[in-house]
């Protein structure tokens, strides 16, 4: 397998495994969790999973760290705890689909920065594939269905949308010099420390609700339903990202990332009983067709890796 398709894929596994926070966050927040409780529990206990992953993988990477302190908290402060907290925050003032929107609209901030400050302008292919794709996930999310809009709703999610886009960025630059897994094991530790701070401040307040919740129509133990929330919609999503995006660069990651509303789409069908309706199907199909376009048009092929050294080597696209 080519280095880009590994990313490729591994992009695709990210947003498949970020699809499901919806429905695992959903089936706590349905229990009477506070969204700061589940946001702080989220982070710190991935954070907790990757310190002891780091320092099993790559001790020395992970003393040597410290050289990259700035980027590291810039990392988790605004690409990690910026980009779920605003979104959060954004919820209070708009309906979810139209929040979504406008945080998926990040492809075109990371295009336009890509274009204009490193001067890699994109390919025809890729602008009309990255316009498919935006357009797919307004229809998968049914945005058109939503009601009145609030400015300062619009505002928290456009912050939301500029954190995401950092997220990208972030990943391809600073994972040229600090491996993925310890890029992410020190950058959920500074994010679980700002939720925290997050809470003691009442911004996001943290509140424990019931201790059993429903998944898949079977009622099952709260911390059941936040463990998968932490190894699967945060630890292999985060890990898939990063690795992802240090292959194939923040312009086609954050296109291929739009396939995640597809997949929470069907997972909230599948674990929440929650119904399908056609136009989220057919925006199914032009989101798919918009991400193959945008990468064909990127037109690179590099060296064979696999996910080994994606955890195990700093990659640079």
């Amino acid at each position: 397998m080519t280095r880009a398709r590994a990313g490729v894929w591994l992009t695709v596994a990210s947003g498949l495994a970020f699809a499901s926070s919806g429905s695992f966050a959903k089936s706590v927040l349905g229990a009477d969790w506070s969204p700061g409780a589940v946001l702080a529990i989220r982070l710190t206990g991935a954070a907790a999973v990757l310190l002891v992953l780091a320092a099993w993988w790559d001790p020395a990477g992970l003393r040597a760290s410290v050289r990259h302190t700035r980027a590291i908290i810039a990392f988790g402060v605004v690409a990690i705890t910026g980009v779920q907290a605003t979104f959060f925050l954004s919820l209070e003032y708009l309906q979810v689909g139209v929040s979504l929107m406008i945080q998926f609209l990040a492809p075109i901030a990371v295009i336009g920065w890509n274009w204009l400050v490193r001067g890699q302008r994109p390919s025809a292919a890729t602008m009309v594939g990255a316009v498919l794709a935006i357009g797919g996930a307004a229809l998968v999310i049914n945005v058109f269905d939503a009601g009145a809009l609030s400015l300062p709703g619009l505002g928290w999610a456009g912050l939301s949308m500029v954190c995401n886009a950092a997220l990208f960025l972030l990943s391809e630059r600073v994972t040229a010099e600090v491996r993925p897994v310890v890029l992410l094991a020190t950058g959920l530790t500074v994010a679980a420390a700002t939720s925290w701070i997050l809470a003691v401040a009442q911004v996001l307040p943290v509140h424990i609700g019931a201790g059993t919740v429903t998944l898949a129509e079977h009622r099952i133990p709260a911390p059941l339903s936040l463990t998968l929330l932490i190894l699967i919609s945060t630890v292999i999503a985060y890990l898939c990202g990063v690795a992802g995006a240090a292959r194939i660069g923040s312009t086609l990651m954050s296109l291929i990332l739009l396939c995640e509303v597809m997949f929470a789409v069907v997972l909230s069908w599948l674990l929440l009983g929650e119904a399908v309706a056609p136009i989220q199907l057919a925006g199914s199909v032009v989101v798919i067709g918009g991400i193959a376009l945008a990468q064909r048009g990127r037109g690179a092929d590099l060296d064979p890796h696999g996910l080994t050294d994606a955890l195990d080597a700093p990659a640079r696209t």
